[in-house]
């Protein structure tokens, strides 16, 4: 199987393991504060406020101007903020078996993708509009891409796809298309389109597609 780049500190799925503004010890005021402020940042993604700033975020927190100023002073920083939120439930499945492995995945990301919130994040990186967070966003991906390959090394260690797959690819193709659905299409995932698109990535790994799917959730 070849492989791309892998960022040399992946975090297995868990951000926040390099330090960030507004990150210092877990627990107490500080860990509070930051909770407060994520959360802020979200309900205002969700409604639409990709406009972040420190006046407004420290209005919706609850959280003195100058504290959110003086740790977030960027938009930037308060969308990573709310992001390393947002994405911390986010898992990669581990069923034993390719296909289920890559269904799984798919509805996970579908769910994660179609959340207001990531769409609003989303919509900003597609309009470039702060070069700072998109650069931070892509390097997320990077991260998450090792994590996912590890799904795609666990398969090939039980011979269930090519040896000669481009990992890489796949997950792009897996991530881009709902990304560019949702973010740049509007267009929402549905449940057939998730189905469909899975059963491209696995036929695209030469696995047998249906084999370890349950009869219930045959794909074809």
């Amino acid at each position: 199987m070849r492989r791309g780049a892998i960022a040399a500190n992946a975090s297995g799925g868990k951000l926040g393991a390099s330090a960030a503004p507004g990150t210092l010890r877990p627990g107490g005021r500080t860990e509070r504060v930051r909770q407060a402020v994520a959360e802020a940042c979200l309900a205002l993604l969700a409604r639409g406020r990709i406009d972040l700033n420190p006046a407004l975020v420290s209005e919706e927190a609850g959280v003195g101007r100058s504290t959110v100023h003086r740790r977030w002073p960027t938009r930037a920083d308060l969308l990573r903020e709310a992001h390393e939120l947002h994405t911390r439930n986010l898992r990669v499945p581990n069923t034993g078996a390719f296909a289920t492995d890559i269904l799984q995945l798919a509805r996970r990301l579908a769910r994660f993708l179609s959340d207001p919130t990531e769409i609003a994040i989303n919509s900003a990186m597609a309009a470039h509009s702060d070069p700072g967070f998109n650069d931070w966003q892509l390097d997320y991906w990077e991260s998450r891409s090792a994590e996912l390959e590890q799904l795609f090394q666990r398969a090939l260690e039980r011979a269930e796809i090519s040896e000669d797959v481009d990992s890489r690819v796949l997950i792009e193709m897996l991530v881009g298309t709902m990304i560019t659905r949702t973010a740049v299409m509007k267009k929402k995932l549905s449940a057939a389109f998730v189905r469909a698109l899975a059963k491209q990535i696995i036929r695209a790994a030469a696995c047998p597609q249906d084999a370890a799917l349950p009869s219930n959730q045959r794909l074809s």
